[in-house]
Formats: C-alpha cells, structure tokens, sequence
C-alpha cells in the first residue's frame, strides 16, 4: 500500500511539473508623446502582456504646461482627456480601462469630481479607488489608470 502511495505522489509530481507550460512575460515601457514630458524621470504608460499601467494624470493641459482654470470640475475633466491621449497612443480608449485610481487634494471635493467622472464613465465602470493626499503643482486632482488591451 505504501508503495502504491509513493508511486501515485512521484507519478502526480512528474505530470504537474511536466505539464507546467512556461507563461512569458512581456514588459515594454513608454516614454511619454508630449514633449514637455521627454525627460520626465518615469514612463507615461507600462505595459505588461495586455495590461497597461498608465502614470498618473492632474489637471495640466500640457499645451500651456499649467493647470486648467476652474477648479475640481476643470481638472477632472482635463485629468482624464490626458489620460485619453495616453490611450490613444496604444490604440486603446476609456472603453479599456478596467481600474481607476482617483487622489484628491481635498475629500470635499468627491461629488463634484464625480459629477464630471461620470460623463466619461457611464456604460463601462471600471474598478475605483478614492482618496485624498497632498498633490503636486497645486493640483486639485491626479488620476491613475490600468486599461487592458482586448
């Protein structure tokens, strides 16, 4: 009988090691399409396999290089037209965005962000998270994103 067992573990082990088949892993990572963002210490999007991590967006229109005007409203929806363009440049959409995280400077401002979060994401819900945290540039908002490629 205990033979029988040892013989069972030892074939069990042979067949998962010998049907184990080796996922590769394929990272590339983006600079950024802008250029005022060429020498930026980090990437604009990370991918891997399918996934694509995007660096974080605030409110700056990066054709001026300054934040919008007209406070939380403004730069929600100037956060996530940037991270549209990020997308762009992958050939993705909102549509692939599968998570979101949103930083405010100030928790107060959750419903008017909201407000504006909602006309881009109203048939596709991806995955959120909301919270507050010092900001840089004065940035009332900046919002990460993971898309995935179908």
């Amino acid at each position: 009988m205990k033979t029988t067992i040892k013989t069972i573990c030892i074939l069990l082990l042979f067949i998962n090691f010998g049907c184990k088949k080796e996922i590769k892993t394929t990272i590339k990572y983006y600079k950024s399409h802008e250029k005022s963002r060429a020498n930026v210490p980090f990437s604009d999007a990370v991918q891997v396999n399918n996934l694509y991590f995007l660096t974080g967006q605030i409110g700056r229109n990066h054709k001026t290089g300054k934040l919008v005007d007209g406070g939380i409203k403004a730069e929600t929806k100037q956060a996530i037209l940037n991270i549209q363009e990020v997308l762009k440049q992958h050939n993705l959409t909102l549509k692939n965005v599968v998570k979101c995280t949103v930083i405010l400077s100030d928790i107060n401002d959750f419903s008017n962000m909201n407000s504006i979060y909602h006309t881009f994401f109203n048939d596709n819900l991806p995955a959120r998270t909301t919270f507050a945290a010092n900001l840089v540039a004065g940035a009332k908002i900046e919002i990460e994103v993971v898309a995935a490629k179908k």
